[in-house]
Order: C-alpha cells, then structure tokens, then sequence
C-alpha cells in the first residue's frame, strides 16, 4: 500500500513537472506573439488583428494564472489551511474566465466604433502575422494534448489556444479576401466573430469555475453512479448527507453517512476500502465516511 503512495506521489510529481514546462513555454511564445500582432494591427489599423492580440493576450494571463495555481497546489498544507492553496487552481480559472468575458466586451465596443469608419488595410500582411499565430497556437496547445482530461485549468488552456488557432486561421482568410476584394469592413467583421467565439469557449469554462467555487458538484461526478456503488455493497443498507466538492481543479473530496447492517465493524474497515478505491477510479480522490449502526431515515 505504502508503495502503491510512493508511486502516485511520483507519478503526481512527475505530472505537475511537466505542466509547468508546458505553461512556461506557452507562456513565453504566446506573449512574444501578442506584441508582434498588435504592433502590427496598430500600425495596419487592423481590429481583426488588434482584437486576436487581445484574445492571445487573456490567454496568456490565464496561462499565468493557471501556472501560479499549479506552484501553489505544491505548497504544503498549514494549520489554517488545512487542504493548502489547492483550490487556488479554481480560482484562476474563474479568474481567466472573467478575463475573457472582459476581452470580448472591449473588441464588441471597439468594433461598434469602426462600423463605417474603416481604414485601408493591406490583406497581405494581415495573413502573413496571422499564420505565424497558427504556428505558435497549434504549438502551444500540443503541449497540453496529453493531459488535458487530468485538470480543468489544463483542458481550458488547451481549448482556448486550439480556438485561438481556429480563430487565427479565420484571420488569415479575411486577410487574404480583402487583398482581392479590398473590402475593408470584412476586417471588422471577423472582430465580431472573434467576439462570439470568446464568448462561446468561455461560458461552459465560467460555468465549470463558478460551480467548483460554490462547492457544487464537479461536472465529471454522477452523484447517483457515487450512490450506486456505495449501496452495491451487501454490507450497507443505506446511504446519505452525501456532499461532494472540488479541493482543487485536479482533485475532489466526499463526505457521507454510511448505515451498516450488522454491527461488525471489521468488516466494515475491510468495505470502506473497497468503497474509497471504486471511488478513485470516477474522480473523487479524497472520501471520509460516517458510521450509522442501525437502519434509518434521511435526516435523522
């Protein structure tokens, strides 16, 4: 058993090693890009390409964001923060998600102030910056491809930098249309629609946030699946006051009251192991149960 913690330890260790790398150099190419973009737009007067170095540039805090979670979830546990700065990681993405929502309003205002005032804007070089955003997006979100599914914060970074390929190549279209058709309004058009993408990518991620930070119920956790299991157990007649709850974006807890139906608690020791490891395997890491001798109902 002590092995079987020593390897999980490592293997956690090892896990978090490599998303800081992964956040370091997203966060280093992605902030080089953001400068060069919007030195460009501002110059080529160009709100498609002002409004996707803003939308780099949220992400961007939001890897940052997510980078000081993940150094915070090693911090060690203290006598007034009994489960550490775990729930940091929770925070950051509610953050990034508040972040992006404020990004989209500004690009929506900015292009309600262009709408018949648009200045000349040379497609070429529009397409050209936009397919370096392509490059460096697709790059980025590689870095979290593999772990993804392991923590919220990761598979936020790797969706936003996977819309910001999406929307990048919608840039490098525009650009391309306009050097053809010099129709320079497609320019705050396509700022639109980077508005709307924001808007869409980031309201599951808010909701996901918002529900962890109340301690709602993760998204991945069926609760009757948790009552399903708990009850498939021959020893245990019934179950409540279940809660379960987010210790960080990586890791989830339970509380419940258990009712055994004897009174032989050895056999329950040897049941609520059983019970903790099927729990592991849908996501809750951390589960205490309280022992209820006799038979009774919900409340009592």
């Amino acid at each position: 058993m002590e092995a079987n913690h020593s390897e999980h330890h490592h293997q956690h260790g090892h896990f978090l090693q490599n998303v800081n790398k992964a956040f370091i150099i997203g966060i280093v190419f992605n902030s080089l890009f953001v400068i060069i973009e919007f030195i460009v737009g501002y110059y080529q007067s160009s709100l498609a390409l002002i409004s996707d170095a803003g939308h780099n540039l949220s992400d961007v805090i939001g890897l940052g964001f997510s980078l000081v979670a993940f150094k915070m979830m090693k911090v060690e546990a203290t006598n007034k923060y009994t489960y550490g700065f775990k729930k940091f990681s929770i925070l950051a993405s509610l953050l990034n998600s508040l972040l992006l929502i404020i990004t989209t309003i500004a690009i929506v205002y900015e292009g309600i102030q262009r709408i018949g005032n648009q200045d000349e804007i040379q497609g070429t070089v529009i397409s050209m910056v936009a397919l370096i955003g392509i490059f460096i997006n697709v790059s980025s979100a590689l870095l979290f491809l593999k772990d993804k599914e392991k923590d919220l914060n990761l598979k936020g970074a790797y969706l936003h930098l996977l819309g910001d390929a999406l929307v990048a190549f919608g840039v490098v279209v525009t650009g391309v249309i306009i050097y053809y058709t010099h129709w320079y309004w497609l320019d705050t058009v396509i700022s639109f629609l980077i508005a709307i993408i924001l808007l869409v990518a980031t309201w599951q991620l808010l909701n996901d946030s918002l529900r962890l930070a109340l301690d709602g119920i993760p998204r991945n956790i069926d609760l009757e699946k948790v009552k399903e299991i708990i009850l498939s157990k021959p020893e245990i007649s019934g179950v409540h006051h279940i809660h379960i709850w987010a210790i960080s974006s990586y890791e989830n807890a339970m509380t419940a009251h258990l009712v055994l139906k004897d009174n032989d608690m050895l056999e329950f020791e040897s049941v609520k192991h059983q019970i903790k490891h099927q729990l592991e395997h849908i996501n809750i890491h951390h589960s205490t149960f309280e022992l209820e001798m006799k038979d009774c109902e919900e409340g009592c």
